[in-house]
């Protein structure tokens, strides 16, 4: 039968353009997603901002996100490595199984997303921090209201002594999927180990004086992991636990899970 809708196809269409057309047989099984409603979100960018000259904090502030569809599961070792074999993705040292994909850089999440774009004809992207923040849900456990009072070092102390309590609730050792439980929205593993490549961007930044942003400029060399605490990392870091972390305390892991769809804001 697939003969035949193949040659009525070529009469048609012409053998070279029915050859060009892409094959929409995955090597593996359809993944499984999970909507995330929309919401509101209590919000403050990852980046340096001062005021006249001085180091600050921003203020949170109160930001809607879309609802949007995310992948239940981080793309896993199989997933992955049907891409290397592909070509449309490089060869990491972390092969093999069902286990999360790890030891990928933020390049290499993006190219899983064009490569899983191209084979299933549908938009796959990485989250945005927002977005991500709000997937999940009530694992997600940082805060960014620092005291005013305190100066920078004072500031960057409290920040990496609050992380340390954070990840003190998980093991280091990678784990099988799953193995961390679902959030409320039935997302896995939201809480372990594996920080999450975004699309989001390391921002500098202006505040006015109630801490509000007055202007911003994002630098997206380095990009946003979310885990039980953001992370800051140069997009071409694998493994940040041995260096490669811009701000703040290194994830244990990096990996990544897609959202399916369009932007936030509605742009393709």
């Amino acid at each position: 039968m697939k003969a035949l809708v193949l040659a009525s196809v070529a009469a048609g269409l012409g053998l070279a353009a029915v050859l060009s057309l892409p094959d929409r047989t995955l090597p593996f099984a359809p993944v499984e997603t999970v909507p995330v409603p929309a919401g509101q979100i209590t919000w403050t960018p990852l980046g340096n901002f001062s005021h006249r000259g001085k180091a600050r904090t921003p203020r949170p502030e109160i930001v809607a996100v879309p609802g949007f569809e995310i992948m239940k599961y981080q793309v896993s070792r199989a997933q992955y490595a049907a891409c290397v074999e592909e070509g449309g993705c490089q060869a990491v040292s972390a092969t093999g199984g069902a286990w999360p994909q790890t030891q990928v850089n933020w390049l290499d999440a993006t190219a899983f997303a064009a490569w899983y774009s191209d084979r299933t004809g549908q938009v796959w992207r990485l989250p945005t921090d927002a977005e991500w923040q709000l997937a999940a849900a009530e694992r997600w456990g940082e805060t960014d209201a620092d005291p005013e009072e305190l100066d920078p070092g004072e500031r960057m102390l409290t920040r990496y002594e609050h992380g340390l309590r954070l990840r003190g609730t998980v093991t280091a050792r990678l784990q099988p999927a799953g193995a961390f439980g679902e959030n409320a929205l039935g997302l896995a593993d939201m809480a372990g180990n594996v920080w999450e490549w975004t699309e989001g961007c390391f921002v500098n930044g202006e505040l006015e004086a109630d801490g509000t942003i007055a202007e911003t400029e994002s630098y997206c060399g380095v990009r946003i992991a979310g885990g039980l605490h953001r992370a800051a990392v140069i997009d071409f870091v694998r493994d940040a636990s041995v260096g490669g972390c811009a701000v703040g305390l290194p994830p244990d892991h990096l990996g990544f899970r897609l959202v399916r769809g369009r932007r936030a804001g509605g742009a393709a």
